[in-house]
């Protein structure tokens, strides 16, 4: 199967359920979230770390959207809160797959994974950063990348930036927080096409640990939303369900083949999707 077929796969599958899960999600777009909602970004999978950072819910609203095809958030993070919670998703899972990696002792392919946020991701982040009014977060992460660079004991460094993630996160709504895990999600699902071949042989091990940790971020968002509205919880529970199969995908970060499958990746972001766009 080829990597166009997958993508193909997976637009296939946002068609094909959007009437369905719009049904169960409310998608009438009325409902409103009542009293105040969080959002936890904890320090690691599955540890319940957390240290402050709830993302406050606003009403649920129309997304600010920006989609471009592909899955690619193109709106500008500096004012559009999907975007920047996109990317924000993206540096909390490189790093979700460096800690785990390193916890291990598979150091060097977890050196690669610490060294993504700052050179990858933070050209973006940081302008939207200052628009933001908001301190950014270079010197938590190059002081992360010391410590691991010196095979030093890395929790407090690694602390101070999920501290730095959760204190930068937007006040917004969960139709928006819906949105951005489904972009993180898609994101996944790319990085996973790309790292497995199609018997299931991991011929690119950093992409799919890349996978692997975005879809930890996912999860950790959805799991610290709080809404007493039954359309926005329908829908966070969904998603919840969806990227539980996708990681169904994964048994370890350095395993060498798996039975998962990109399109199932494509298809929780597509369902995560229409479930946000319901609210």
């Amino acid at each position: 199967m080829t990597r166009r077929l997958k993508l193909m796969t997976g637009l296939s599958t946002l068609a094909a359920v959007s009437a369905l899960t719009l049904a169960g999600c409310g998608g009438e777009g009325e409902g409103e979230v009542d009293g105040e909602q969080g959002h936890d970004m904890p320090a690691a999978a599955g540890e319940g770390e957390t240290e402050g950072g709830d993302i406050a819910v606003s009403d649920v609203g129309e997304s600010a959207g920006g989609e471009s095809e592909g899955g690619s958030v193109s709106a500008d993070p500096a004012t559009d809160d999907v975007a920047y919670l996109h990317l924000l998703g993206l540096t909390r899972g490189h790093l979700i797959a460096f800690h785990e990696l390193y916890n291990s002792g598979a150091i060097e392919m977890a050196l690669m994974h610490v060294k993504h946020p700052k050179s990858e991701l933070y050209t973006s982040l940081a302008p939207a950063f200052s628009a933001r009014k908001k301190p950014g977060l270079a010197d938590e992460l190059s002081n992360l990348v010391d410590a691991s660079n010196a095979g030093a004991d890395v929790e407090e460094p690694y602390a101070a930036v999920v501290r730095g993630l959760n204190a930068h996160t937007p006040d917004t709504s969960v139709s928006n927080i819906l949105l951005a895990v489904s972009e993180i999600v898609r994101t996944a699902a790319d990085e996973f096409d790309i790292g497995v071949e199609d018997d299931g042989m991991i011929s690119n091990a950093h992409e799919y640990q890349d996978a692997y940790g975005f879809l930890i971020a996912s999860r950790e968002i959805l799991s610290g939303v709080r809404t007493t509205d039954i359309n926005a919880t329908e829908a966070v529970n969904l998603a919840q369900e969806q990227i539980d199969l996708a990681l169904s995908s994964f048994e370890s970060l350095t395993v060498e083949k798996t039975e998962g499958s990109a399109s199932t990746l494509y298809g929780a972001a597509a369902r995560i999707e229409i479930a946000g766009r319901g609210l």
